[in-house]
């Protein structure tokens, strides 16, 4: 059996990962489960050992593959597909993007295969205000939107920041020294009870809204140097893959189509990488 996890939306999707993992441990012995590094020089002879391989007291194995997509995909093909109809061996994989044409049958069933993409509007959300609960911290309506709108599209820092601000709570605990515990209080105060997060209370953590992407990008193409510069170092502030970034500035440009080619042939040959790339177009 097969299970494909993919889209770029890489905290839930480890999330989901983790659960697997989590929910087959519950169930089963930790002798049925391993873990390959496709990039390791000798994860072949270890996955071919383990899927081979009986046991007294294990009948079924979990196989968590990484990196899987580093491999040649007729490569990587051939190793899966004989396992797609197998019950009593599930590979588990999970990659940012989708598979190439030669391994399709990760989005077709037998094959269970779910995406992540980014959430956005109601969806998004509704998942900052879960998280904030799974969490323990406790944050008002106003607050959950402003959290929506700084953290969107970044589920990881999101994350990260309502894990800071779980000691946030009982009327006075600081974060980091960020917040005081007067702050608290007021908050607290405002909010109609000990512990609970208002909007205001975040403005202490000096927090800005992500300025409207597209608008964003269009700075890279402005006239003035600066103006690039400064746009292209927004966007690396806001941990947008520069791969991304590239390539939607590629589908974008008119007269620099052949030096966005150019410059794609480095990147693939290992002469530069994307962030160089997108470096030399904004001087250039």
């Amino acid at each position: 059996m097969l299970i494909f996890l993919y889209g770029p939306d890489d905290y839930r999707r480890a999330q989901k990962k983790r659960d697997l993992i989590a929910e087959f441990r519950k169930k089963r012995l930790d002798l049925g489960l391993g873990q390959f590094d496709l990039l390791a020089k000798d994860w072949h002879d270890g996955f071919h050992e383990f899927s081979r391989s009986g046991s007294l007291f294990e009948s079924a194995k979990l196989a968590v593959f990484e990196n899987a997509f580093e491999l040649e995909p007729k490569m990587l093909v051939a190793i899966l597909q004989p396992f797609a109809a197998d019950k009593s061996l599930t590979i588990l994989l999970s990659e940012h993007d989708k598979p190439l044409k030669a391994a399709g049958f990760l989005l077709e069933k037998p094959t269970v295969s779910q995406k992540f993409e980014n959430l956005e509007g109601a969806e998004w959300v509704k998942f900052v205000a879960a998280e904030a609960k799974k969490l323990g911290t406790k944050l008002t309506p106003a607050a959950t939107q402003f959290l929506a709108t700084v953290y969107q599209g970044n589920s990881w820092a999101l994350a990260t920041e309502l894990q800071k601000l779980s000691g946030f709570k009982n009327g006075g605990a600081a974060v980091g020294g960020a917040v005081s515990a007067a702050a608290s209080t007021n908050g607290a105060a405002a909010a109609g009870g000990a512990g609970i997060i208002d909007k205001k209370d975040l403005d202490a953590f000096d927090l800005e809204a992500a300025p409207n992407y597209w608008m964003l990008l269009n700075g890279l193409k402005s006239f003035d140097i600066r103006t690039r510069l400064s746009t292209l170092e927004k966007l690396f502030s806001m941990s947008d893959p520069p791969a991304k970034i590239f390539n939607i500035m590629a589908a974008q440009t008119g007269q620099k189509i052949p030096q966005f080619a150019e410059f794609d042939f480095a990147i693939k040959s290992g002469k530069l990488d994307y962030e160089e790339a997108l470096v030399d177009l904004a001087i250039s």
